[in-house]
């Protein structure tokens, strides 16, 4: 398997103000989840808020019983902090977690995981992965999801 390298283009020589921060995201230099979710409308929806080198961070919403497609990574751990809601993820192994408001969910690379809005309300996460993300579906286990779309996509 090929090794993955990061490449860093612009490096700091020493303190700087911000400047290749942006008024609106991705990479403002403060994002207010509540304007948004109200800009954003009603779910599904993802908006990116930071990308770079290193990281991408994406407010995702989804409806009651709404969710992602099952999928792994190569090349990195992701990792969400819950907003609001009730989420679920069914992980390679028969692993379920669930996680609401304030919790923390890491998934390592290479584990299948399926997140499923197991609430009433609209789930709110703050995912965090790793350029390009690269997503390679698989079908989930424990609920039998498949479909036809893509193989692999760039999120």
């Amino acid at each position: 398997m090929d090794s993955v390298s990061i490449v860093i283009s612009r490096q700091a020589t020493g303190p700087t103000p911000p400047s290749t921060a942006n008024a609106m995201a991705p990479n403002a230099l403060r994002t207010r989840v509540a304007e948004v979710v109200a800009q954003m409308g009603k779910p599904p929806w993802s908006k990116r808020i930071i990308a770079d080198e290193r990281q991408l961070v994406t407010l995702i919403a989804s409806p009651p019983a709404g969710g992602n497609r099952p999928h792994w990574h190569r090349e990195f751990d992701e990792w969400w902090v819950v907003l609001a809601g009730q989420l679920q993820w069914e992980l390679t192994g028969n692993i379920v977690v669930q996680a609401a408001k304030d919790d923390i969910v890491w998934v390592p690379r290479g584990a299948v995981h399926h997140i499923v809005n197991v609430g009433t309300e609209m789930s709110l996460r703050l995912a965090v992965a790793m350029p390009p993300a690269n997503h390679y579906f698989s079908p989930c286990e424990q609920c039998g999801y498949t479909d036809d779309g893509p193989r692999e996509w760039c999120a």
